[in-house]
């Protein structure tokens, strides 16, 4: 068996934690569908109890899938971040039911800070929400 890469272990790390050890991702419907280097592609469902009484998506739970996109995202170049702040922009209502993908790209790495972008796109490729957040470093792997 060959030896695994510093990136393959980040992600092996990051996988686990998102299956095992956090609470908090372990409560959010979503699939990984793909993890590389300064980019997350997840797969999210909005469930019934999700969802407002226009039958739409919460903002607040659309605000929460973002944070969790990006803060995925940015863990993938092997840092530990944390939430400074997020910026989001609600382009259009999603019905109970849709499955989203969520596509988060860092757009900045520094020294002590990242900088990453997300979409949502429905199932019509329509893009739903946008964000971007920046994120203080606390640790590197």
């Amino acid at each position: 068996m060959g030896r695994i890469s510093e990136q393959e272990r980040i992600f092996l790390r990051l996988r686990e934690e998102l299956q095992y050890k956090s609470p908090y991702y372990q409560q959010l419907p979503f699939e990984v569908v793909r993890l590389t280097r300064g980019q997350a592609v997840l797969r999210f469902t909005i469930a019934p109890h999700f969802v407002n009484a226009a039958g739409k998506a919460s903002g607040g739970v659309l605000a929460a899938f973002c944070d969790s996109l990006m803060g995925i995202t940015g863990r993938t170049l092997g840092d530990q971040v944390t939430t400074l702040e997020i910026n989001m922009n609600y382009i259009c209502p999603v019905p109970a039911g849709s499955v989203l993908v969520g596509i988060g790209t860092v757009i900045h790495e520094g020294a002590k800070t990242i900088v990453v972008e997300c979409e949502f796109l429905n199932e019509h490729k329509e893009i739903v929400v946008k964000g971007r957040s920046s994120f203080y470093i606390l640790q590197k792997f």
